[in-house]
């Protein structure tokens, strides 16, 4: 038996393939159930009819990613007015259409590694019909290498890769540098268009708390607004009591 590294053994026998085949059936089955589940009446148009509404015009596509960020989002886009006009069956992807803006932003919620990709296959029509795309996605700041001595202090910094021109506007958002990478459903999105030949624009927002306040959510909040997204200024988290009794 060789145990040279980096070697694939390939088994001797049919016997052990049966197992890997029902994995990967059992994946293709699980991806495949991703649907876009619309909110309209079935009576008046159908699933097809609203998307290619979201499609009739020139538009520009915001993805926005992170653990509990679809609170975040449906607080200050158009200071809560604003709600989506689809969700993916996996119930962790909306959708809000502002055609008065010329925007289509995605919210994701999604921790699943395996769903990235499918994530991002589904919202294709729409990155391929965008004239810009860019993605925010919220990251936890033990994870980013090469924090400047300055940025040790903050609640919240921002670095972007591949930016279109809306950071020039942000002093406070710097390059991404190696060995820095960005991972999940804005990752794919951004890949997604790369490979198409267009351009897309990715920032990275990294906190020290995955629960956004009124300090930490005012940077990301100044990037919303500096990609055109209609949001409030402020952000008030506010806690529910979660008991009567005090000590």
């Amino acid at each position: 038996m060789s145990l040279n590294f980096g070697e694939i053994v390939e088994p001797s026998t049919r016997a052990f393939w049966d197992d890997y085949d029902e994995e990967a059936a059992e994946e293709e089955s699980t991806f495949g159930t991703l649907e876009w589940i619309w909110y309209h009446n079935q009576e008046e148009s159908t699933d097809e009819q609203e998307m290619q509404k979201t499609l009739q015009h020139p538009f520009h596509f915001v993805l926005i990613e992170g653990q509990k960020v679809g609170g975040f989002v449906g607080k200050v886009l158009q200071n809560g007015q604003c709600k989506p006009v689809c969700q993916l069956s996996c119930g962790t992807v909306s959708v809000f259409h502002l055609p008065a803006e010329k925007l289509l932003l995605c919210v994701s919620e999604e921790l699943e590694p395996n769903l990235f990709g499918p994530i991002a296959q589904k919202l294709s029509r729409w990155l391929e019909a965008a004239e810009t795309v860019s993605t925010v996605s919220l990251q936890p700041a033990v994870l980013y290498k090469g924090l400047a001595e300055h940025e040790q202090e903050k609640v919240c910094f921002i670095k972007v890769l591949g930016g279109a021109g809306e950071e020039s506007s942000l002093a406070d958002v710097g390059p991404l540098e190696a060995p820095n990478v960005i991972t999940g459903v804005a990752a794919g999105a951004a890949s997604y268009r790369k490979f198409s030949g267009k351009p897309a624009a990715i920032y990275g927002c990294y906190l020290d708390s995955v629960i956004l306040d009124s300090v930490s959510s005012a940077p990301i909040l100044r990037l919303l607004k500096a990609l055109r997204v209609p949001c409030a200024d402020r952000y008030e988290l506010k806690f529910k009591a979660s008991s009567n009794l005090y000590m």
